[in-house]
């Protein structure tokens, strides 16, 4: 009896030392899942800001020259001596005024003379027109007197003409830009005399890249700046885009005309243009350091209930360190702008800081 008693003893202690083994296991898991909780990263601090729908132009920025807006070479059509010169460079011509004479008086001597034998044929045709008509001279003494009239008459002209173009006129009011002759120097025929600019208007010429073209047309506005000028900011208006493209790099010449009547600006210079291809209204604008590249494509985070969200996003046209979010996010969601580089999806996130 002593020994069955002595069993049952033993095999409740048993019973109790799996129990507590039992136990002791489970409060071993509950502590290791009490564990992982706390090993859960801290919240990252991020800078946020609300999406609201805004304008964004998509511009495109060209360097190029200021020229004139008319340029006119002044040449000789006949040579001589230069008997007078009526311009000084860098001073206003005015259309018409006189800016040399070459030869002038030897071709008034010569027109002169031609004049004269006019006046003479001009006499004989009429006397001779007189006596045929009393039938007093025959027919051929009439076809020769009106044959010297009218030769008379071609020799006068062209008198006067060579005479008349040995007087150099400004066709155009502008400024002079040089003076090549000078008083009593003998030239010939086609030298130049100046280059007269016409600076009222001037034009900025760049050159268009292909893949723009199909955004402008002629009338299109744009913005132009100048280093003289960092201050101000000038305005034109496209009225001439080449059909044609030009040189290496595959550019369309492009005039963009610029009012210049206070005369601030000048020929030659450098100018920096800025043209609008086409303008995106209520759209999402995000900063472009905002959109991560990733293999897939695009993503953007955004706090959601204190958790970063990843999203997948389709991008639009950037300027200025900004770019039009097309698809992936919307009005009123939180943007994380900073802080996430790093971040994966899910992980704590705390905003620190909102951007207007």
């Amino acid at each position: 009896m002593r020994s069955r008693a002595f069993e049952n003893v033993l095999l409740l202690l048993a019973a109790m030392m799996i129990a507590l083994l039992s136990w002791g296991c489970g409060s071993g898991e509950v502590v290791e899942a009490d564990a992982d909780v706390v090993s859960e990263p801290p919240a990252v601090n991020v800078s946020v800001m609300t999406l609201k729908p805004e304008i964004l132009r998509d511009e495109i920025k060209l360097s190029g020259r200021l020229d004139p807006w008319v340029e006119v070479q002044v040449s000789t059509e006949l040579g001589g001596t230069v008997q007078e010169v009526g311009f000084d460079k860098g001073r206003r011509v005015a259309k018409g005024q006189v800016l040399a004479r070459i030869g002038t008086d030897l071709l008034e001597a010569s027109f002169a003379e031609a004049e004269a034998a006019l006046q003479h044929a001009e006499s004989e045709f009429n006397k001779t027109t007189e006596l045929f008509n009393r039938q007093a001279v025959p027919r051929q003494d009439l076809t020769s007197a009106t044959s010297n009239y009218h030769g008379a008459q071609a020799r006068a002209q062209h008198a006067k003409l060579r005479l008349e173009r040995s007087i150099i006129e400004s066709p155009v009011a502008g400024m002079a830009i040089s003076r090549e002759i000078e008083t009593g120097e003998f030239i010939p025929a086609g030298t130049l005399v100046t280059t007269v600019h016409q600076l009222s208007k001037l034009k900025a010429v760049v050159g268009i890249p292909e893949d723009d073209i199909p955004f402008f047309k002629v009338g299109a506005k744009a913005h132009m700046e100048v280093d003289a000028y960092p201050e101000r900011e000038f305005t034109g208006e496209m009225h001439f885009l080449s059909p044609a493209a030009t040189g290496q790099n595959r550019t369309f010449p492009c005039e963009i005309a610029i009012d210049n009547r206070d005369g601030d600006l000048r020929s030659g210079m450098i100018v920096r243009v800025n043209l609008v291809k086409q303008v995106f209204e209520d759209v999402i604008v995000v900063p472009r350091d905002a959109v991560l590249e990733r293999d897939t494509g695009y993503v953007a985070f955004v706090s959601e209930e204190g958790r970063a969200v990843l999203r997948d996003v389709e991008t639009g046209p950037s300027e200025r360190g900004k770019i039009v979010v097309l698809e992936g996010l919307k009005p009123g969601e939180k943007l994380i702008i900073t802080g996430h580089r790093n971040l994966v999806d899910g992980q704590l996130v705390r905003p620190v800081n909102e951007s207007l």
